[in-house]
């Protein structure tokens, strides 16, 4: 084969191995706090009443203090913890929940913020489960709730990463000063992440005697992620509440500091890399279009 020909199979070969950027919409969010935020589910938001059938993040201020994120649905495990997985493959899944341990006793809507580490690749997939109880949000807070299972059960695709690249999650604080997991530097720009946010359509309460102690239960499976970082933060809406009404105003605690007490979260950090079969294919490909240009050319 003449150099030319190797040069555009080569060449070809490595804009594949470049940085997959994202092609969706995304763009980075106005501010930290009172923002509408959009849900990414196909229904759109349950309560949602702002632009485009989204939230309002109030947060104030405080507001780290009663969610949690944890892997233990029993009274004891409430509180949540820090969740880091290391894997090498690209894909995980798995089940958490979200607990609230506040005074005002519940929160009437969960919502899931997922951020991955960018580029996103073509080919990533979620699978969100949500389970728990609804009922109609009101002044009198939590009657007649009913369980539901499988109340959210869709998946997400790279075009549902509505924001980002940001290298903080939204929430309390003065300007972007949470970051998605514990331990983050975010003030590096190579934790820059893509962040969708998923309704899952129930709350959660303190009545440990209900199913899953009153938490709100999700189940996950993600799919190509490659050499990045995937994180699963919360947050939780109230009709009612002393900081704003039909608002957001709070979200799990993690801190920079990975021994500053009280976090709770979920990241997932995998160093799998691409299938080489696509660049095969893509080769393959290639050789046989410069074949037929040669041929053409006789």
């Amino acid at each position: 084969m003449p150099n030319v020909y190797r040069y555009i199979v080569s060449g070809a070969l490595l804009l594949l191995l470049l940085p997959d950027i994202p092609e969706s919409e995304a763009a980075p969010l106005p501010a930290n706090r009172d923002i509408y935020i959009q849900m990414s589910n196909d229904a759109g938001a349950l309560y949602g009443t702002g632009p485009n059938d989204s939230y309002f993040l109030d947060a104030p201020g405080g507001g780290l203090n009663q969610l949690h994120i944890t892997n233990d649905s029993s009274a004891s495990g409430t509180s949540g913890q820090v969740t880091a997985r290391n894997i090498a493959s690209s894909s995980a899944s798995g089940t958490f929940w979200v607990s609230t341990t506040g005074g005002r006793g519940y929160n009437d809507d969960i919502v899931l913020a997922i951020s991955v580490q960018g580029p996103v690749a073509d080919n990533f997939s979620l699978t969100i489960k949500s389970s728990g109880y609804q009922w109609t949000p009101s002044n009198a807070g939590v009657v007649n709730p009913v369980y539901k299972a499988a109340a959210v059960n869709e998946t997400f695709t790279k075009s549902d990463f509505l924001y980002g690249p940001e290298t903080a999650k939204p929430g309390p604080g003065n300007g972007f000063v949470l970051p998605f997991y514990s331990s983050q530097n975010i003030n590096d720009p190579s934790t820059a992440s893509y962040l969708m946010f998923v309704d899952l359509d129930v709350g959660n309460d303190n009545d440990r005697s209900s199913i899953d102690s009153g938490d709100a239960k999700v189940e996950f499976d993600v799919s190509g992620i490659y050499n990045t970082t995937v994180a699963f933060n919360a947050y939780a809406w109230a009709f009612n509440a002393n900081v704003a009404n039909a608002s957001i105003n709070w979200t799990n605690n993690v801190s920079t500091d990975p021994s500053a007490p009280g976090q709770s979260g979920l990241s997932i950090r995998t160093t799998a890399i691409p299938e080489p079969g696509s660049l095969l294919l893509l080769g393959m490909g290639l050789i046989g279009t410069v074949a037929a240009v040669r041929s053409a050319r006789r």
